[in-house]
């Protein structure tokens, strides 16, 4: 029995050992991460976290045949996904730091661009020196942020050959104590958005692009 015992232990000690090795327990400690320090970073409104996604206009978006881009936690590993007109915000969430953002896309007259490794973290360390950013909840008065409030959105679209960098804010105009019932059932909610312009990046001419491939991986990664 103690045996048995003993082995199980070992087992869940490997598995433990293994969990710990593949986690992103910070950008530092291992080079397959981005390169952004430990900790938090500094987000709008003080907020402990963030998500990230796509808030493309129509108008911005008729000019382009097809795009992609990637939220990278990983130095060699890209996933490309597609971009279209619409609000994703959530693509992404309880984010605390910033990442390499990579977007590629084509023109309905062929051209072909890409903007990689923009450093967000280096943005944002810039932009909130002059910038601030205040919350609903903050507007509102409130010292808290209530069950329904949501978390500042790091979003981007195109427009041409610009990637545009953004903050997106969604303000949920139900108050706290209408937002659900006794049950915790929600009511209809009524949302508005802001949308705070961050910086825009030329995309650089580039051709061959393949966008049947989503993967890329590099620096000895295989797929």
């Amino acid at each position: 029995m103690a045996s048995f015992v003993t082995r199980i232990a070992a087992i869940l000690l490997t598995v433990c050992l293994a969990a710990c090795a593949n986690a992103p327990v910070g950008s530092n400690s291992d080079e397959r991460f981005a390169s952004v320090a430990r900790g938090t970073d500094f987000l709008p409104g003080n907020a402990k976290f963030y998500s990230y996604g796509v808030s493309q206009s129509k108008e911005n978006f008729a000019n382009i045949e097809r795009a992609q881009s990637d939220y990278s936690l990983y130095k060699g590993r890209r996933y490309w996904t597609d971009d279209k007109p619409g609000r994703s915000s959530g693509t992404l969430n309880l984010l605390q730091q910033y990442y390499l953002l990579h977007v590629r896309w084509q023109l309905k007259d062929g051209h072909q661009f890409i903007a990689e490794n923009i450093d967000v973290r280096a943005v944002m360390q810039e932009y909130f020196k002059t910038h601030r950013i205040v919350l609903p909840y903050q507007k509102e008065g409130r010292t808290y942020s209530a069950n329904g409030d949501f978390d500042p959105t790091l979003v981007h679209e195109l427009k041409d050959d610009t990637v545009i960098l953004k903050w997106l804010i969604t303000t949920l105009k139900t108050s706290p104590n209408e937002r659900f019932t006794k049950d915790m059932v929600a009511n209809p909610w009524k949302f508005e958005y802001e949308e705070h312009i961050v910086t825009t990046i030329k995309g650089t001419p580039t051709v061959g692009i393949d966008f049947e491939k989503h993967w890329e991986f590099s620096n000895g990664h295989k797929q």
